[in-house]
């Protein structure tokens, strides 16, 4: 198949279980950083990999991405696994469309309390229509139409954030998937929550970028942030009515964290030698 799977991945060893899940003849590259013993293991396999610093999860996606050999790639994260057929809808629908998002279903355990309310939470952030990864797949002769890259190398976090913002304000017309799915592992509450500081503050991060960028019609990086947010206040009604007020008051927390590391970044960046990145 002429597909590319980049798997980003900082040494984690449920790359092999992402790997195994992987239904058809694609190239796969593994985005990981260096881990000698790792890297052993991918080898054995014969799993091509390519190596990355940590820490910044738009570089680790865009080495992987300049790697591949395909115009189609799919890009996901070692605690994924494809649905058999997944990849092939995938495949299939990038001949229409230069964009195409699976799917994304959040796993819980019963020996992680509240592994439950998070994947709830997460899984109505990914029903909206963004293109937040993992699982998504993109045509290469995108890139002019984005700004010539596919993530933004000075954005650590939040990095889906600041593509879906080009992607729209390219106009560049998505397909979203409900039958193609893509299984995340369980995420802890603690896990969750750190995640949304970081979000905020790579958000903020993105948006200082973008308040550059040709389709942003010179807004003010704050409110590019806010903009780049999935779940939005209108949106609170909605997660009440389909998912309940626990999931609710979680979402709450959660973007109380969000714009606390939103104007954290926004701080920091404002001190001497502070940096936007």
């Amino acid at each position: 198949m002429d597909m590319s799977i980049v798997i980003r991945c900082w040494d984690d060893e449920r790359v092999f279980k992402c790997v195994d899940s992987i239904d058809e003849d694609v190239e796969v590259i593994v985005s990981t950083s260096e881990n000698p013993k790792f890297q052993g293991k991918l080898a054995a396999r014969g799993i091509n990999y390519c190596l990355v610093p940590r820490g910044n999860l738009s570089i680790v996606s865009n080495v992987g991405f300049a790697a591949t050999k395909y115009n189609k790639v799919l890009i996901t994260d070692s605690d994924t696994t494809f649905e058999k057929g997944c990849i092939r809808k995938m495949h299939d629908a990038l001949d229409e469309h230069r964009v195409v998002r699976a799917k994304l279903r959040f796993k819980h355990r019963a020996d992680m309390p509240f592994s439950r309310i998070v994947a709830e939470a997460r899984d109505f952030v990914n029903s909206l229509p963004v293109v937040y990864t993992p699982g998504i797949a993109v045509r290469k002769d995108i890139l002019p139409d984005i700004g010539g890259f596919l993530f933004n190398d000075p954005v650590p976090f939040a990095v889906d954030a600041d593509l879906n913002y080009r992607i729209r304000k390219a106009r560049i017309s998505v397909r979203y998937l409900d039958d193609a799915v893509i299984y995340h592992d369980a995420e802890s509450l603690r896990h969750d929550i750190n995640a949304a500081f970081r979000i905020g503050r790579g958000c903020m991060v993105s948006a200082v970028h973008l308040s550059g960028h040709d389709g942003s019609g010179g807004q003010r990086p704050r409110i590019i942030a806010r903009e780049l947010k999935g779940v939005k206040p209108q949106h609170f009604r909605e997660i009440l009515h389909k998912r309940g007020l626990p999931i609710l008051s979680y979402q709450l927390l959660w973007d109380l964290l969000f714009y606390g590391g939103m104007i954290h970044q926004s701080f920091i960046s404002r001190l001497p030698g502070g940096k936007p990145t």
